[in-house]
């Protein structure tokens, strides 16, 4: 039987279990917005038992992680203030622990705790550490720092380090640009020393790669983002009236060995890499998504790659 962890309003997963049913494959599905009982996590020197809503997870042989975490914290302990902020932090290392404990068992595909834990400066230095092409990057709180980053390109963009900023109180409310080009205007208004701003140098690109990938298997796909001016730095400001032209491609050999040594380098079996082909020919590597929507890219490109998730999970 085969463990699904997801949203109940992701569409992908919905269209798996298309999949799984069409093929024969028993499955449970655990919606990351409900409450699930946890029987009991059982260690002791001899075995490792986990029982959930009554269900005994050994019976269970692989698990696709999609998005989100199991809840074990009833919704009538969310309204007690700190007491809250402690339980949900007691809780986030229990989940932890339970997905950690599968994982040494089970066909484990996706993860809560890469998906929390998605630091892309850190997987700019491991892509690096695997020969990708990446751009030139700083992390700074000095306005001098940034103008003398600024002065080596033609154009440097800037973006969020983990999470679009998405903030609202009875008084403001602040939404996250998305990718944006750094002028010298924007960097003489700021103070002296500020937080944390992270820039890159703006790399011309004949157009976007979006790779979806499930263990060894990628699955690629050719963004025609600069005729647009909204879609030009990143397509993923997206124009919903004149959408970008998506079609299939194929990545060099090369290229799909250093992404492979990079998603192992990561500890990464599945996930979508935003990647750019320069005008000067180079593939460069731009930032990993270990939850990224791949929906699109099985549509556009007629990849089906729903029905490749459920027969990753016929083999065991």
């Amino acid at each position: 039987m085969i463990l699904l962890i997801s949203s109940k309003y992701d569409v992908s997963t919905n269209i798996v279990i298309r999949w799984l049913n069409y093929y024969g494959v028993d499955f449970l599905r655990l919606h990351t917005e409900e409450f699930s009982i946890l029987n009991h996590f059982y260690i002791n020197n001899q075995s490792i038992s986990l029982t959930i809503n009554h269900i005994n997870l050994e019976a269970i042989t692989g698990i696709w992680h999609r998005r989100g975490r199991i809840r074990n914290l009833p919704n009538s302990l969310n309204s007690l203030g700190k007491v809250t902020t402690y339980l949900k932090k007691e809780e986030d290392s229990l989940i932890k622990s339970i997905e950690t404990s599968l994982k040494a068992t089970k066909k484990y595909i996706g993860s809560y705790i890469s998906e929390i834990e998605n630091y892309k400066l850190d997987h700019l230095i491991a892509a690096k550490e695997c020969n990708l092409n990446i751009p030139d990057s700083i992390v700074t709180t000095s306005k001098k720092s940034l103008l003398d980053f600024r002065s080596k390109y033609d154009q440097i963009i800037s973006k969020d380090l983990r999470y679009a900023i998405n903030i609202k109180t009875d008084d403001i409310s602040i939404n996250s640009t998305g990718t944006f080009k750094v002028t010298e205007d924007l960097i003489s208004e700021l103070e002296d020393h500020f937080a944390p701003i992270y820039a890159q140098e703006y790399i011309e690109k004949e157009f976007e790669i979006r790779i979806f990938f499930i263990e060894d298997t990628f699955f690629s796909m050719g963004i025609f983002s600069q005729q647009d001016e909204q879609t030009k730095v990143d397509y993923r400001n997206y124009n919903d009236e004149v959408p970008n032209r998506c079609v299939p491609i194929n990545l060099p050999n090369d290229l799909k060995e250093q992404l492979l040594n990079f998603t192992r380098k990561v500890k990464l079996n599945t996930g979508s890499i935003d990647m750019i082909y320069s005008i000067d020919e180079r593939y460069i590597f731009l930032e990993v998504n270990p939850m990224g929507q791949f929906d699109w890219l099985s549509k556009n490109c007629n990849y089906y790659i729903e029905e490749a998730i459920a027969k990753e999970f016929m083999e065991i």
